[in-house]
């Protein structure tokens, strides 16, 4: 098959967990815990069930797919690699919250390390808008509409921080910025990656330790072609992450571009001294 044959079947099999998710009897029942320790609810499960059955299918059982609830789980010799998230933003999903999405990340398995930097294919799905971002053949595209960015971004930070302590990096990046800029936790990381990429916001900031790569592999694919830079917070480039196992990303930092990139690592450097 090829990737535009991958890439609408990744597009079906989306729009199928989107039905099911809006259906309207969806049940939030704790049923586990998947690999990455958080618990599972029904709907995470049904949700992940129908991309796996479907991405297995398209590959012909020779994938590696890394999930919360499978970790990376290999099936025939794995030619491919599919980071999969099917419900980012749980939490607002059970809440009837309209700010949730579907990532699934698509790259060619590489022995020596399979990298964000090396999917071919990325799409995020807005789950209740039901809108399709794209990454595929080098170009970004909304609805199969090629995607444009603003020239200058919105004044907005999305942050999340566990302890309260955590937040001062906001006014040390105000400090270094030189003024204030608005801050927005909404719950859906891989939906905020998109929109700075797009120029909906200037950075995004993530304390957390707790999200994941599956959380943000696809949607920074997504957003590093429209220009937005992103890193660790020890400097390392989050394109050079790896896809092939579930890993935690410990501390992230995104910026609209290479400028406001810098800008945050400094106020962080200023915040932990």
């Amino acid at each position: 098959m090829d990737l535009n044959g991958i890439r609408l079947g990744i597009i079906g099999i989306i729009n199928e967990v989107i039905n099911y998710l809006l259906k309207g009897n969806t049940s939030s029942r704790i049923i586990g815990v998947g690999a990455s320790g958080d618990v599972t609810k029904e709907f995470d499960k049904i949700s992940e069930d129908i991309i796996v059955k479907g991405i297995r299918s398209i590959f012909n059982d020779n994938v590696l797919i890394v999930s919360e609830e499978l970790g990376a789980k290999m099936y025939g010799s794995g030619k491919w690699v599919a980071i999969i998230d099917p419900v980012d933003g749980s939490t607002n999903f059970d809440s009837g919250i309209p700010w949730v999405s579907i990532s699934i990340g698509i790259a060619k398995y590489n022995e020596s390390g399979t990298k964000v930097k090396d999917e071919v294919l990325a799409i995020v799905a807005d789950v209740f808008r039901r809108t399709i971002y794209e990454y595929y053949n080098g170009e970004v595209f909304i609805d199969g509409v090629k995607a444009f960015r603003l020239r200058q971004p919105k004044n907005v930070v999305f942050g999340y921080f566990e302890k309260p302590e955590a937040y001062g990096i906001i006014p040390a990046y105000w400090k270094v910025r030189g003024s204030k800029v608005a801050l927005r936790s909404l719950g859906s990381v891989a939906l905020e990656m998109i929109y700075l990429g797009l120029g909906k916001a200037e950075a995004l900031v993530d304390l957390r330790a707790k999200i994941r790569n599956v959380d943000i592999a696809a949607a920074y694919r997504i957003a590093h072609t429209l220009g937005a830079r992103a890193a660790l917070c020890d400097g390392s480039p989050l394109e050079n992450f790896p896809i092939d196992d579930l890993l935690n990303v410990k501390c992230l930092l995104a910026g609209y571009d290479d400028n406001v990139l810098n800008k945050l690592i400094n106020a962080y450097n200023l915040f932990r001294k």
